[in-house]
C-alpha cells in the first residue's frame, strides 16, 4: 500500500513538473522572438530601412511553421459570449459514484470520482502536459470557489487517439449536505484560444409537488454595487449528428471537394449560431417559471438567495422537463454580461 501511494506521489510530481517545464518554455520562447523582434526594429531604424507597421512584428513565422494548440472543453462563458445560448449540465464534466454516473444532489461527507473530458481544437499542435484544475462552488452563481485537485494530460491534436483526452479526479464532498457546481479550468502556456478553457457543471432536480421548488445563491464579486438580472429557457443540447455527413454538407458546392478546414469551420459555426443562438428557446406557454426576484441590486460581496418555481399548466403531465436559468450582469449602459447560472431538471411520475 506504501509503495503504492509512494509511486502515484511519483507520478503525479513528474505529471506537475512537466506541465511547468512546457509552460516555461512557451513563454522563454515568447520572451526570446520579441527580444529578436525589438532588436531587428531597432537595428532597422538604425539603419533607415523600411520600419513595419504599427503594432507589428518584424518577424512573421507563416501558419505552416508555427503550430498553436488550442486545449478546449463545453465553456458556457465563451459560448454565451459567442450568441449561443447554453446548457449548465456540461457534457464534459461527468460524476460518478463507483462506475455509475449521478445527477441530482450529492451526498455529504461522500467520495465520488470526477471525469473532465478535454479536446483540441488545434489540427496540427498537440499539448503535453496541459493543466486541468477542479474545483468546487456551493449552489448558485459566483459564488466562492474551493479548489479540489490539479492534474496534467497529454492531449493529442484534432482526429488522432489521443483527442479528445482525459483528467480524472477523487472529490470527497464537503460534510454539509446539498448539490454543488463543479468547475475544470484548463491551462496552457502557448493557447491559441484561453477563452474557451472554463466548464462548469451545475444541474439540480426536483419533484414536482405543485410546483417544483429550487432555491440557488446568487453573489457580488466585484467590489462596487452590481444590478443583476436573470432569466430562464429551455435549451437542451442537440443531438450528435453522424460523423460522415449527408452528400453535398462540408463539401464545395461548385468543385465537390472537401472544404478547407477553415472554411468549414466558420460554416459550422454559423450553422450553430443560426439554430442554436440565445433567446431561440423561450419558456414554453404549456409551463410556468416564477423567478423571486428577477432583478435585483447587491452591495460589494453581498449574496442573496432566488427562489425558482417550476409547474407544468397541464396538470396531467408526467415526466421531465429541463429548465436553464441564467444570471446577468447589467452595466450602466444597458450592456448584459452572463455571470453564472443553473440548469434545473423538474420530474412528475
Amino acid at each position: 500500500m506504501a509503495g503504492s501511494l509512494v509511486n502515484h506521489i511519483r507520478t503525479a510530481a513528474l505529471l506537475l513538473f512537466a506541465a511547468e517545464f512546457w509552460k516555461r518554455l512557451a513563454a522563454g520562447l515568447k520572451v526570446l522572438f520579441a527580444t529578436i523582434c525589438r532588436l531587428l526594429c531597432r537595428l532597422a531604424k538604425d539603419q533607415r530601412l523600411p520600419s513595419p507597421a504599427q503594432n507589428d512584428c518584424c518577424i512573421q513565422l507563416p501558419p505552416d511553421i508555427y503550430k498553436r494548440a488550442d486545449p478546449l472543453l463545453y465553456a458556457q462563458y465563451y459560448l454565451m459570449a459567442q450568441g449561443l445560448a447554453v446548457t449548465w449540465d456540461n457534457p464534459d464534466i461527468d460524476i460518478f459514484d463507483g462506475t455509475l454516473p449521478v445527477s441530482g444532489a450529492l451526498q455529504p461527507a461522500h467520495a465520488y470520482r470526477v471525469r473532465v473530458r478535454v479536446w483540441n481544437g488545434s489540427y496540427d499542435a498537440p499539448a503535453v502536459g496541459v493543466g486541468v484544475a477542479l474545483s468546487y462552488l456551493s449552489f448558485g452563481a459566483q459564488t466562492i470557489s474551493r479548489p479540489i485537485a490539479n492534474v496534467a494530460i497529454n492531449l493529442g491534436a484534432k482526429g488522432t487517439i489521443d483527442c479528445p483526452a482525459y483528467a480524472e479526479f477523487s472529490w470527497t464532498t464537503p460534510a454539509t449536505g446539498g448539490h454543488y457546481c463543479l468547475q475544470a479550468q484548463l491551462s496552457w502556456g502557448d493557447d491559441a484560444n484561453p477563452s474557451n478553457n472554463l466548464g462548469q457543471k451545475n444541474v439540480n432536480i426536483a419533484e414536482m409537488r405543485s410546483p417544483a421548488k429550487f432555491v440557488f445563491s446568487v453573489r457580488n464579486e466585484a467590489s462596487v454595487v452590481r444590478r443583476f438580472q436573470i432569466e430562464a429557457d429551455c435549451y437542451a443540447l442537440p443531438k450528435l449528428r453522424p460523423c460522415i455527413p449527408p452528400r453535398g454538407q462540408g463539401r464545395d458546392e461548385r468543385t465537390d471537394t472537401p472544404q478547407p478546414r477553415l472554411a468549414e469551420s466558420k460554416a459550422r459555426w454559423a450553422e450553430a449560431l443560426e439554430e442554436q443562438a440565445y433567446g431561440r428557446f423561450p419558456v414554453p406557454d404549456d409551463w410556468s417559471v416564477r423567478i423571486v426576484p428577477r432583478t435585483l441590486l447587491l452591495q460589494p460581496r453581498q449574496l442573496t438567495e432566488i427562489a425558482v418555481e417550476i409547474e407544468p399548466k397541464d396538470t396531467a403531465f408526467r415526466g421531465s422537463k429541463t429548465f436553464n436559468v441564467h444570471v446577468f450582469t447589467i452595466g450602466e449602459s444597458g450592456s448584459r454580461t452572463m455571470t453564472g447560472g443553473v440548469t434545473l431538471t423538474a420530474t412528475k411520475g
